[in-house]
């Protein structure tokens, strides 16, 4: 004998064959993807763990390593570096102003430089060295006396990074010849040019590794002095050599 079911059974039966039909399952290959994502991550948790050095540890090999005493064999020379670097110290260049006054307080207490005007001009400080205290007419060889003030000199540019250039000057007459019996030079520029190579010299020499800037300028500044001067005087100023200091730094 069949029973019927009743109808609110039979519409729920129907609901449940619909939701299971709706219901979309996980594809097989997500699940081999998420085991593969643990296992990675579980190795690089892993790797981490293992990459943090044990400070106590470390510090104990360290001491051990910086106390151990190793004996030198004699019979095995050292290493000697072919090229030995040399440390060298560099000057700030100074205030024109600053240095002018500094170089006549110096100069002030110098038999020779006492008598080495000092002055300033567009920027620059101009140090005048008359010809006649350093060099023989016509001559562009250093007399002893001369080479003794440079060397002082150059222990006062020493104290300071200004570039500073050399330049050599002339009056218009021509060359004389020298009294040592030298050859006579065949212009003013070429000996104006051989006095203030002369110079850097003797500044190298005494210790002044800068590298100045060298200029033969002969007598063609010559036409600048004071006209109003003695003629005389002109000429006395115009057989100079000019320590000229820039207000920028220099090669040192």
């Amino acid at each position: 004998m069949m029973h019927d079911r009743a109808p609110d059974e039979v519409m729920s039966s129907e609901n449940e064959g619909m939701f299971e039909d709706d219901i979309e399952k996980s594809p097989i290959w997500l699940l081999s993807f998420g085991d593969v994502t643990a296992l990675m991550l579980t190795f690089f948790v892993m790797l981490f763990s293992m990459s943090h050095l044990q400070t106590e540890k470390w510090d104990a090999i360290v001491s051990l390593i910086s106390t151990t005493e190793r004996p030198e064999r004699v019979d095995k020379p050292k290493p000697v570096s072919e090229k030995n670097i040399a440390s060298v110290t560099f000057f700030n260049a100074l205030p024109v102003d600053y240095l002018m006054r500094i170089l006549k307080e110096k100069f002030a207490r110098d038999a020779v430089l006492s008598s080495a005007p000092v002055s300033g001009l567009d920027g620059q400080v101009i140090i005048s060295l008359p010809a006649a205290a350093f060099f023989a007419a016509g001559s562009d060889k250093l007399q002893e006396e001369g080479g003794e003030t440079l060397s002082r000199l150059a222990g006062v540019l020493l104290q300071f990074g200004n570039q500073v250039n050399i330049q050599a000057h002339t009056t218009p007459d021509p060359p004389a010849r020298p009294q040592d019996g030298g050859e006579r030079f065949g212009s003013n520029w070429a000996l104006s040019l051989a006095r203030a190579m002369t110079v850097a010299s003797a500044l190298e020499e005494a210790g002044y590794q800068a590298m100045p800037t060298v200029l033969g300028l002969g007598d063609s500044r010559f036409r600048f002095l004071d006209q109003r001067l003695p003629e005389a005087e002109r000429y006395r100023l115009a057989d100079r050599i000019d320590i000229v200091i820039l207000p920028q730094a220099g090669g040192q």
